[in-house]
């Protein structure tokens, strides 16, 4: 169990602690509690990546014992794919090649600029 939050809140009734002695013009106790006000806060803050450094350790550990997942696609399907890939990329324009070479693109279609 993390106690940063209490570390923070002591820390800031040393800080108030701190101000009346100022204000009462005790030197000494003032710059005893400003400094453990200080060292409140610094233990605070390492206490807060502890326990942060815990959450992340927890996280991966109840990630790493979860099964794998499944591969996006079986491996006859990534095959399909990279064939229509490959026909795709090799199609004169992008409506020939998704129309099977039905249609053509008069702007962009290759296969029309070798005809005129």
């Amino acid at each position: 169990m993390s106690y940063y939050p209490a570390m923070i809140a002591s820390a800031a009734l040393l800080t108030v602690g701190t101000a009346y002695a100022v204000y009462e013009h005790a030197w000494l106790p003032a710059f005893a509690l400003v400094h453990g006000a200080g060292l409140l806060v610094l233990w605070a803050r390492g206490e807060r990546a502890a326990h942060r450094r815990a959450l992340a350790l927890a996280q991966r550990a109840e990630l790493a014992a979860r099964p794998d997942p499944d591969p996006p696609l079986a491996p006859h399907l990534q095959s399909e794919l990279q064939r229509a890939w490959a026909e795709l990329n090799s199609a004169c324009c992008l409506p020939a090649g998704l129309s099977h070479h039905t249609e053509h693109d008069p702007m962009f279609c290759s296969r029309n600029r070798h005809a005129m």
